[in-house]
């Protein structure tokens, strides 16, 4: 019953989107160059579907190993810094320089370095994604009660066993939270390093749609990189009810 509500909003959402779509359309007469109608889209997913699928394969793939990728090394950096405050003092300032270089002038190294392939969208996808997550983490680890921690240190237990029976669990809603706040800007590394390296993918299929004049395919991608980021929001948001109900 809840499902079906919740798809039935969505519909309503998607449909008040359209109408609003149609409506800005004649009330501010916008040539088709600039907007299409809805009509023209829906056509362009129709005569295009599967060059669309295939785009938004190759930049699912990118998105989803790099957050995975950034989800892992975050944890694990998070981790350390937490047992150790030098390394995080020693580090921060140079994780703090990296994350405030803009990705547009380190894409075109990485493609020399990893060439134009995938490895540069999920290096682009992990530098993004890193810095949230991490942050998030560590947040979360550090949030555990202080005096279960005292009463594990009183029964001798170990660092690592205070962080997998204690500290792990605490960061938990901290890492979904952190992968929802990722999850957009990783779609955007991933459509901006397809523009720049030219990789295969729906920020390649934009620019060519923008370039070649095809407006009704450009929106119809545009649409699918709302979906996509979307989606990942909501798979998010569901994988942490599952584990936290779990957990509880």
């Amino acid at each position: 019953m809840i499902l079906h509500r919740r798809i039935l909003s969505i519909l309503a959402v998607a449909a008040g989107l359209v109408a609003l779509w149609w409506a800005t359309l004649v009330a501010f007469e916008i040539p088709p160059y600039l907007m299409p109608s809805p009509g023209s889209v829906f056509a362009a997913f129709w005569t295009d579907g599967w060059t669309l699928i295939v785009m938004a394969w190759t930049t699912v793939s990118s998105t989803v190993v790099g957050l995975l990728v950034a989800a892992l090394c975050a944890a694990a950096m998070a981790v350390v810094f937490v047992q150790s405050h030098l390394v995080a003092q020693a580090a921060m300032p140079l994780l703090i320089v990296i994350r405030s270089t803009p990705v547009a002038a380190i894409a075109p190294l990485m493609m020399l370095m990893l060439g134009r392939g995938m490895g540069t969208s999920v290096f682009v996808v992990v530098l993004v994604s890193f810095f949230p997550i991490l942050i998030n983490v560590m947040r979360g680890l550090r949030s555990a009660d202080a005096q279960s921690l005292e009463l594990l240190r009183v029964y001798g237990a170990s660092r690592w066993q205070m962080i997998c029976m204690l500290r792990a669990p605490y960061a938990l809603p901290y890492l979904f939270t952190g992968l929802r706040i990722a999850g957009g800007t990783a779609i955007l590394g991933a459509l901006l390093s397809e523009w720049i390296t030219g990789n295969r993918g729906l920020g390649l299929l934009i620019l060519d749609s923008a370039e070649m004049r095809e407006i009704d395919v450009l929106w119809a991608a545009i649409i699918v990189s709302v979906i996509i980021a979307l989606s990942l929001f909501a798979l998010t948001s569901a994988a942490e009810r599952a584990v936290l109900h779990w957990k509880t």
